[in-house]
């Protein structure tokens, strides 16, 4: 089984993937392991253009070094509500949570219920707008990081990780998958 991107979908992959299965998992990907991701610029200098970027490639991907905040909401940020039920997805975005919660991301969340989001949503309608309700949690940047670390550690014994890896294209062969191709010219069957 080869994942290509260790970035939240990927990692998130390589969880299910290994919790019950006893898969030869590979997860591929053009930046580092999340401790040895640096940028320059974070030092206070100017972008170098790095290819990779640091900051958007490597295992946790963008998010990696975001300010971690999960919208858990069924309402913003795709169209799985054209493909399941609203209970449905209200369970699967409940059950992405209580990974993150698991590995240690903040018990704390933000929005819901209040009087002061009451008033905000006074204040939209009578501007003619709708405000979408949603509970936000914040993990914080350091927690972010360290939440996406002990999911590493987690995989460690139960992935490879293969970074550092641009994947230039994928296998296929009477019209079944057979693996990836690296950009210097690796074929890697599945």
């Amino acid at each position: 089984m080869i994942i290509v991107g260790a970035g939240p979908a990927g990692i998130f992959s390589a969880l299910e993937l290994t919790a019950k299965n006893n898969l030869n998992v590979l997860v591929i990907d053009r930046g580092e392991e999340i401790d040895r991701r640096k940028c320059p610029s974070s030092r206070g200098f100017e972008c170098h253009h790095c290819e990779p970027c640091s900051i958007l490639s490597g295992w946790g991907g963008a998010g990696a070094f975001s300010d971690g905040k999960l919208t858990l909401s069924t309402e913003v940020g795709g169209w799985l509500n054209q493909y399941v039920t609203e209970k449905e997805l209200g369970d699967l975005v409940k059950y992405v949570d209580d990974i993150y919660l698991k590995f240690g991301a903040s018990e704390q969340v933000y929005g819901g219920d209040s009087d002061e989001v009451d008033e905000i949503e006074r204040q939209a309608a009578a501007a003619g707008l709708r405000l979408i309700r949603q509970v936000v949690r914040h993990m914080g940047t350091e927690k972010c990081a360290d939440t996406l670390r002990m999911m590493r550690k987690e995989l460690n014994d139960k992935i490879t990780f293969m970074p550092k890896t641009d994947v230039k294209g994928i296998i296929i062969e009477n019209h079944t998958l057979k693996g990836v191709e690296t950009s210097n010219g690796e074929k890697i069957p599945k």
